[in-house]
């Protein structure tokens, strides 16, 4: 019993254990948290400098959609979102080369090729503003909303193995999603746009939490039983 304690308690110190470096890790937590900073920075210049745009009262796809021709607003917000899906890729490919065989685990990360897909659908399909082709944005954020919780929730057992109270959090953020996501779709419309930033936000949040993860720790495999692994 005291073996298996102490054995918990390296894994718990390992993680955040940055002795270790390594290039790859580096590069793609930073990318992470580079995308997740850029995409923040960029809707609240990209609402500051539009004059039919409120953070409040308007969505982020809303700053991003064009009406008419292309807008310098409209293609930083763009940028912004094709910067956070490139953050999301980056997650993926750092949890992905952690090689942990859990079930739940391969399922949560592929889900972030979900939401990837659905972030850079949703600033680069343009039709559901106006344009020929079928509507298909409110599909990717329903798309989107199902596959972010999917993976908060599929990895946080493992890190809860690896730091319990990091696990408590991750398992909190994603019931705090799955329930107030929904309510996005019953705000009131003067008030969406500030609703959908606070959900952003937990995305983000989550997102900034993995990038650290990634950069901190090279080689989580240390702390992984041999069993869970490749």
């Amino acid at each position: 019993m005291r073996q298996s304690a102490t054995g918990r308690k390296q894994r718990e110190d390992g993680i955040f254990d940055s002795g270790e470096s390594g290039t790859w890790p580096n590069i793609l937590g930073g990318v992470v948290i580079a995308g997740c900073l850029v995409a923040i920075v960029l809707d609240l210049v990209g609402a500051g400098l539009s004059d039919r745009v409120g953070l409040v009262r308007d969505t982020i796809s809303n700053l991003a959609a064009k009406e008419g021709n292309a807008t310098p607003v409209d293609e930083l917000a763009d940028t912004g979102l094709y910067a956070f899906a490139a953050a999301v890729l980056a997650t993926l490919a750092g949890l992905l080369r952690w090689r942990i065989e859990r079930l739940d685990w391969k399922i949560g990360a592929g889900s972030l090729a979900v939401v990837a897909a659905c972030v850079t659908l949703i600033a680069g399909y343009e039709a559901y503003s106006g344009g020929d082709g079928p509507v298909i944005h409110y599909r990717l954020v329903y798309a989107l909303g199902a596959a972010f919780p999917v993976a908060v929730l599929m990895t946080a057992g493992q890190f809860y193995r690896i730091n319990n109270a990091l696990g408590i959090a991750l398992y909190a953020l994603g019931a705090i999603w799955v329930v107030a996501a929904p309510f996005l779709f019953v705000v009131p419309t003067a008030w969406d746009g500030a609703y959908e930033r606070l959900l952003a936000a937990l995305m983000l949040g989550w997102f900034a939490t993995m990038g650290l993860m990634i950069w901190r720790d090279p080689d989580t495999r240390r702390h992984v039983p041999a069993d869970e692994r490749s």
